[in-house]
């Protein structure tokens, strides 16, 4: 009896990324400054830095 070939592997479609990562430097008292006030707002620190800001840019949008 003949063996199958084995199927060549698809690859998946690349999709645009939903996302785009951001560097973030900060000074230590500012990294724990941040670390405090994602606690109290029971967040990541990353969720928290990214609310705020989002936040601060719908603000000051179309102000310039």
């Amino acid at each position: 009896m003949a063996r199958k070939k084995p199927e060549e592997p698809t690859m998946p479609a690349t999709a645009e990324p939903k996302v785009k990562p951001v560097r973030l430097d900060l000074s230590p008292e500012d990294h724990k400054l941040l670390r405090i006030e994602a606690a109290k707002a029971d967040m990541s620190m990353a969720a928290f830095a990214r609310q705020v800001l989002v936040n601060a840019l719908k603000a000051g949008k179309g102000k310039a």
